[in-house]
């Protein structure tokens, strides 16, 4: 748990205090102490070892899709949201995690150029990416490694995917992995978000930036599945359609055939609560890329399978 512990009755020495959890760590996770004095007050913070690209299945069964009144965090449903209709999808695999900012730039190194289906994968002028071109090579910003990427475009997240032999997760495949098979407002539920919960911004930030990926284990959706609400925006497979919902079909929906914008979802760091709910939809330019979007991969099955 997180906190302070106090280790009684220990002889004068030097100690090495390690995890004993193996699927959890701490912060700092080196760290050594003598006795006496410097074990005196020691504080721990418990952290979910994350691995990049590490996949949830998700099983096949019906879901409710789009807006409920009644669990839509005190909030209106937005026309685009509705009607609530139940969607049957096949099992498919979905990315625990966001995608960071190493495994975009090793992406990126492997291809050896920053265009993606003609597009540019990412905007390498934006300050706001933590990834820069230097010496021939992708290089992360020191302390961002974990972060997930933004600046990304839905062309460089399509791209990242497929070559990594995943894809896109659908609208409903992303709503279904947030919410799970009942009609509630966030992933962890109907409360409130709280900086325990998410990284958003509701009149005050929670961070003012990015945070590691995995950072909010209290908000994890009923699969498992991490910072499905705040974080970084993230690109979806759809075109978006405002009305889609009245004539989407009832198994595997996929999304319009075509359009001007793709679909995003999730909330960021930098917006409202409104926009962390498992019903909330929104947009953007393809071949755009904004400095609080990134995106997670998914599959019909998982890599290697």
């Amino acid at each position: 748990m997180n906190g302070n512990y106090i280790l009684t009755e220990l002889p004068v020495g030097s100690y090495a205090l390690t995890p004993s959890q193996i699927e959890y760590s701490f912060t700092p996770l080196n760290r050594s102490v003598n006795l006496p004095p410097s074990a005196s007050s020691q504080n721990f913070t418990r952290q979910s070892i994350v691995t990049p690209g590490e996949m949830i299945s998700i099983p096949a069964e019906n879901f409710p899709m789009g807006c409920h009144s009644d669990h839509n965090g005190n909030y209106s449903c937005s026309s685009d949201e509705l009607p609530l209709h139940t969607v049957y999808l096949d099992a498919y695999y979905i990315d625990k995690y966001e995608v960071t900012n190493v495994q975009m730039a090793a992406f990126l190194n492997s291809r050896g150029s920053n265009v993606c289906d003609g597009y540019k994968c990412v905007d390498l002028d934006d300050p706001y990416l933590r990834i820069s071109y230097t010496g021939g090579q992708y290089v992360v910003d020191s302390g961002y490694g974990n972060h997930p990427v933004v600046e990304v475009t839905w062309y460089g997240a399509n791209a990242f995917c497929t070559e990594n032999g995943k894809r896109l997760p659908t609208e409903a495949e992303w709503e279904k992995a947030a919410r799970g098979t009942t009609v509630r407002a966030y992933p962890w539920g109907d409360n409130a978000p709280t900086c325990g919960l998410a990284n958003f911004w509701d009149g005050k930030y929670c961070v003012r930036d990015t945070a590691p990926v995995g950072s909010y284990l209290s908000g994890a959706s009923p699969y498992g599945v991490l910072d499905m609400a705040g974080n970084v925006w993230e690109w979806v497979n759809d075109w978006y359609l405002s009305t889609y919902y009245s004539s989407s079909p009832a198994n595997n929906p996929t999304g319009p055939a075509s359009g001007t914008y793709r679909a995003l979802r999730g909330g960021s760091w930098i917006r409202l609560a409104y926009d962390l709910r498992t019903a909330y939809r929104d947009y953007y330019d393809p071949s755009g890329s904004v400095s609080y979007g990134g995106f997670r991969c998914g599959g019909s099955s998982a890599p290697g399978e």
